[in-house]
């Protein structure tokens, strides 16, 4: 009897490990592949140098399309964005006290496998003179880019983790 209990008992939580795992990896792909147009994510981690960003935004905000440029009005777009990405200090703006050098380190565009959404990896530095002085950041993005809705930031810096969302009417994040 303690025998079937006990087998019984394995089979019930190796089904409810599989539908575990099963559950737990379709919300990951679904989490990786997800956007919403107009919302992109914004990592900030301040060290002993400055602060490096990282930005995910679905291309769609910031040049009104994210399939493969057709016409030459698309490609200067995207020629025009990458114009933009080349200065960090006029997206990003950290408080002057800290006296950095901001450089852009990664751009690329992320198509998922249909083609038919596609995605802004940004990566970008701030190397200080001054980096325990940094409090705050501008993200400039929203007056570049208006269909900018929000950006979620996560920061991670010597007073610890903050979350928070910036918007257009809101777009100062301290630190």
């Amino acid at each position: 009897m303690q025998n079937n209990f006990l087998r019984t008992t394995k089979n019930i939580l190796s089904h409810l490990l599989l539908l575990f795992i099963i559950g737990s990896s379709q919300a990951y792909a679904q989490s990786k592949h997800a956007h919403e147009h107009g919302k992109g994510k914004l990592e900030i981690t301040i060290d002993k140098n400055g602060a490096i960003g990282k930005l995910k935004m679905p291309l769609e905000a910031l040049v009104g399309f994210e399939r493969i440029p057709k016409s030459e009005a698309e490609q200067n777009a995207i020629t025009n964005l990458n114009q933009k990405l080349l200065k960090p200090a006029s997206l990003f703006i950290v408080n002057k006290e800290a006296e950095c050098n901001p450089k852009m380190i990664e751009n690329r565009i992320v198509r998922d496998a249909n083609g038919k959404h596609a995605d802004l990896d940004y990566q970008f530095d701030f190397n200080c003179s001054k980096p325990a002085v940094i409090k705050q950041m501008t993200i400039a993005l929203f007056a570049e880019f208006k269909r900018i809705k929000e950006i979620k930031v996560e920061s991670v810096g010597p007073s610890g983790q903050k979350s928070s969302t910036a918007k257009p009417q809101s777009n100062l994040i301290s630190f």
